[in-house]
Parts: structure tokens; sequence; C-alpha cells
């Protein structure tokens, strides 16, 4: 007979899955009216719970709006993390990146856009410049640009000007998406114009 988990793993479990389930509600709220109307009785009402429900996972809205962009990021990782990971050299390892990052903009599409509302919101902690998250992100996209200038992949060029051109044309496909264009277009387009920039001059 199995021995049962203990105790304080099953709270902690239970625990967890209502914190999903407030930062999911919080989400639905920012992509329904904006980050101004993510208050804690909006959230609650979303949720099926009490104020007091959230007070007790969250010391205030900056935390769970905190809790939101962790998630958020998390998520992307499971979806392109292992595509990136799985490729056998630099120019696979962008186009996966690349790919990979549209197909999660287009799964997730309520999720990024309560990313952008919190990004936009103006508060200094939920910048996105100041978030490690950001910053791990952007200096993953300049490793992969330095490896292949180092294996010959690449031509010579500017790799922080790369990272930002590539950081801007893939948030400017978020707000594609949002507006109706065909992601897989957005996908083909955006890795053949990075192929194509990034391509060695070398035969």
């Amino acid at each position: 007979m199995p021995t049962p988990p203990p105790e304080s793993d099953s709270v902690s479990f239970i625990q967890e899955q209502r914190r999903r389930q407030l930062v999911e509600a919080t989400i639905a709220v920012i992509a329904d009216g904006g980050v101004g109307r993510a208050t804690f009785v909006a959230i609650a009402q979303r949720a099926g719970v009490s104020r007091g429900v959230i007070n007790y996972h969250f010391t205030d809205r900056a935390a769970l709006l905190d809790a939101v962009v962790v998630h958020v990021y998390e998520l992307g990782r499971q979806v392109v993390g292992p595509r990136v990971a799985a490729a056998d050299s630099a120019a696979a390892e962008l186009s996966a990146m690349i790919t990979g990052s549209i197909d999660f903009y287009r799964a997730y599409p309520q999720e990024m856009s309560a990313l952008s509302s919190i990004f936009s919101s103006g508060e200094p902690a939920l910048t996105r410049d100041v978030r490690g998250e950001h910053r791990s992100e952007v200096d993953e996209v300049s490793a992969i640009f330095r490896r292949g200038q180092r294996t010959g992949e690449f031509r010579p060029f500017d790799v922080a000007v790369l990272t930002v051109a590539l950081r801007a044309t893939l948030d400017a496909a978020v707000w594609q998406i949002a507006g109706g264009t065909d992601p897989a277009l957005l996908s083909t387009e955006i890795d053949n114009l990075f192929t194509a920039a990034t391509r060695s001059e070398s035969p």
C-alpha cells in the first residue's frame, strides 16, 4: 500500500493551485479591461472567491501582478526552451527561438495582453527593462548571436544592435497577432528576415 504524502505537501499543493487560480483570474481581468481594472474585488469576482482569499496568498496588488509576470515568463520558457535546447547549431537555435516565440504568442493571447498591460502600467518594479526575466531573455539571444559568430555561421555584426532589433520585431509581432495577422506568416517572415540578416557572407 503506497505511503500517503505528508500533510504539509498536500497543503502546499492546494495553496499553489489556489495561487495559480488567482493569477489566471488576474490575467483574464487585465486582458479584458486593462491593468487599472485589476482590483482585488474584480479578481475575486472572476475567481469566485472572497477578497480575503487573495489577501491570504498575496500581500498586496503589486505582489499579485509580479506573480503574473513570473507566470507568463515561465509559460514562455516551457514552450520555447525545449525547442532551442534541441537545436544543433546557432542558426537552428535562432530559428527555434523565433518560431517558438510566435507559437507562444499565438497560443497565449490573454497572457501576452496582460503582460503588455502590466509592463506599460508605469509601476517601477513592473517595468520590463528592470525585470530579471527580461534580462535573461535578452542575454540568451545575445549568446546565440555570439555563438553563431564564433562558429562562422553568422557574419560579423554588432550583437547588441541585432538583439534589440529582434526583440523589437517580436514585440511588434505580439500586437500584429492580436490584430489578426496570420501567426504562421509572421513566423516565416521574421525567421527569414533574421536568417538573411545574420547569415555568414563566406561561402
